[in-house]
Parts: structure tokens; sequence; C-alpha cells
């Protein structure tokens, strides 16, 4: 068991991280992932939503963001006007590449956490 007050590094580094990313990249950590998730292919905003944890009034505001930064835009479906397809633009992808190749310097032990959760080294 962890005591509770062991969590503020974790959040103290992971805010900094955040702040380095929007700095280098002018996107925010929820931004960032949701650019990782269209460009690994999900593209609906229901899955979105739970893919990144998000209400669907947060997942709005966060389409909307990037909507007005022309990296994402949002597609009707001719078939069923009740659905939408969230696609990168090709500043979106831009941003995706410069996303995955940002060189912003994790703790060891926040770089150990991910590699437990996905079982790749990086």
């Amino acid at each position: 068991m962890y005591e509770l007050c062991n969590l503020r590094k974790l959040i103290v580094d992971l805010r900094r991280f955040e702040e380095k990313l929007k700095k280098k990249t002018g996107l925010t950590v929820n931004e960032a992932l949701l650019i990782c998730q269209v460009q690994r292919g999900i593209q609906e905003p229901t899955l979105l939503a739970e893919e990144l944890d998000l209400s669907p009034s947060r997942l709005s505001r966060i389409l909307d963001s990037l909507e007005k930064k022309n990296l994402i835009s949002r597609e009707i479906s001719s078939e069923d006007r009740r659905s939408v397809s969230v696609n990168l633009t090709n500043l979106g992808l831009n941003a995706a590449n410069e996303i995955n190749c940002t060189n912003i310097k994790l703790p060891d032990y926040l770089k150990v956490a991910i590699e437990s959760l996905t079982g790749a080294k990086k």
C-alpha cells in the first residue's frame, strides 16, 4: 500500500511534463493523447472518450480546441447523420509525428511505470 503523500511527486512531475509538452508542441496532455489515439485509428468520439476516460463534455471541449488549431476535422457520415468521424488534418499528422518524436525527459520511475504497462522499453 502507498501513502497518499507519496503521490505528490507523481502529480508534480506530471504537471511539469505537461508544461514542457505544451511549451514544445502547444498541446495539453489530453490533446496530445487524443491525437495519438486518432492516429492509431480510433475515430469515433464515443470510443475516444472511453479510451481516454473523458466525459463527453470534456471530449467535446478538447475536439473543439483541436479543430480551432486545425489539427483535426470532424466529418458527418453520409450514411448516418448522427455518426461523426474524427480525422487528423495534415497539420494534425505533423503534430502526431512531433509528439512521437518529442524528447522531453521523463523521470526514471515514470519510464519504468510506462514500460511495465506497455511491455515496451523506450
